[in-house]
């Protein structure tokens, strides 16, 4: 059984078992303990090109300025690789190393963004130029430095940006979907931040559900817009090649399992699923899980129920008949759905239901007497279901007629075989 306390982000179950906890409170990157020195690298990468050494300031680097700092001078990319005697590559992505890295490859791998810097034909211009002429060739550049940047603003401009601003991103990649946690989101292979029905996922794995080949900055679509130009536009920030934070060093195992309990949307410390990325609060789960055993297998009730196979052939009178022991793990099932959607706002067509606190306090009185056996016959707990749609809903006749008929969805899911 594994078990995460989700406050810290942080490992504290050994790792040789399946049992584990880890505090997790959704967080961006962190400074670490070492103060306004590491704050500082977190804005700056050591870069080579040739025999010359430098820093390369990301802002600036964001900003189109001369962006890397060498032996008391600026450079702009491109001068820098003239600098490094590189300039016969006419490349300077891959002529600038950072860590022996070329930028090339932290620019695929979403470390960097790609702004574009022009050369600059000034500086190789003839002396015996006119000051006039220079200027005219400076405003070329000028102009030509953001004509690629211009088409891509104008193909924007229909994007509503405000869709972008909240903590996650519905995305799609082919004919896959999931959702993107902002907070998870450090690179685009080593951090699980995506979010499918069965895993946490990397946005480079999510990629080869559909496109094996794919490129994930490219491929995976947010809104109608790539992640690669949320990256642009800051709505996706990854974390720098040498960042030591705690979410870019956690675990990978640590990364499976939801942060927050699946019934209640909140942090704490959970008890993970093995065979799902669902993660509960003891007192959340129906049945409460079972005592700490290390190495142990744990499925919670929705994997069981998806699991079971079922030869009953009773008529829904002839379950609603029937003794609650016969199907306790199926009402347990049912109310699990109810507790989740009262207590996470999935019934957006229902507001004086998910504003009233009266539902889940009342589900949760449902939840108690089915575990202490108070309830004789599966009508009896369908009976109490109701009394609690009944007395929970603001406008009596549409809302009670819309939980009832949610309810019927259910009961006829869980018991799917008659």
């Amino acid at each position: 059984m594994k078990k995460q306390s989700c406050k810290k982000r942080q490992q504290t179950g050994s790792s040789s078992h399946s049992k584990k906890k880890k505090q997790v409170k959704k967080q961006n990157c962190p400074k670490s303990s070492s103060g306004r020195k590491n704050t500082q690298n977190k804005y700056q990468l050591p870069v080579t090109c040739g025999y010359k050494e430098g820093v390369l300031y990301l802002k600036k680097y964001y900003d189109k300025q001369k962006c890397i700092f060498s032996e008391e001078q600026w450079f702009k990319p491109t001068e820098f690789e003239r600098f490094g005697m590189k300039e016969k590559n006419k490349k300077w992505r891959t002529s600038i190393l950072c860590s022996g890295i070329p930028l090339q490859k932290l620019i695929e791998d979403g470390f960097l963004s790609a702004p574009t810097f022009k050369k600059s034909r000034v500086q190789d211009a003839k002396k015996k130029k006119s000051h006039e002429g220079l200027k005219k060739q400076e405003s070329h550049e000028e102009i030509e430095d953001n004509k690629d940047d211009d088409d891509e603003e104008d193909d924007d401009e229909a994007i509503d940006m405000s869709v972008f601003e909240g903590p996650v991103l519905p995305v799609t990649c082919g004919s896959d979907s999931g959702i993107l946690h902002k907070y998870r989101f450090s690179t685009g292979r080593c951090r699980r931040c995506i979010r499918t029905e069965n895993h946490w996922l990397t946005p480079e794995d999510f990629t080869k559900l559909s496109k094996p080949d794919g490129t994930w900055k490219k491929d995976i679509v947010s809104h109608g817009m790539p992640l690669g130009k949320l990256i642009k536009k800051r709505v996706l920030e990854p974390h720098a090649v040498n960042c030591d934070c705690a979410i870019c060093k956690e675990p990978d195992q640590n990364q499976l399992n939801d942060d927050v309990c699946f019934v209640c949307n909140s942090d704490g410390e959970l008890v993970c699923c093995d065979e799902c990325p669902r993660a509960f609060h003891s007192r959340c789960h129906l049945p409460a899980p079972g005592g700490d055993s290390p190495g142990s297998q744990w499925s919670c009730t929705f994997c069981v129920m998806k699991n079971m196979e079922s030869s009953s052939q009773k008529t829904q009178q002839d379950v609603l008949s029937s003794p609650v022991s016969q199907y306790t793990l199926h009402c347990q099932y049912l109310l699990l759905h109810l507790l989740r959607e009262s207590m996470t706002d999935l019934y957006p067509n229902v507001p004086g239901y998910s504003e009233n606190i009266c539902g889940p306090m009342m589900l949760g009185r449902v939840k108690m007497n089915l575990a202490n056996n108070d309830y004789h016959t599966v009508r009896e707990f369908i009976t109490a279901i109701e009394y609690v749609f009944h007395h929970c809903t603001t406008n009596r006749d549409n809302d009670f007629s819309r939980m009832t008929f949610r309810l019927k969805e259910l009961f006829e899911m869980v018991f799917k075989p008659l």
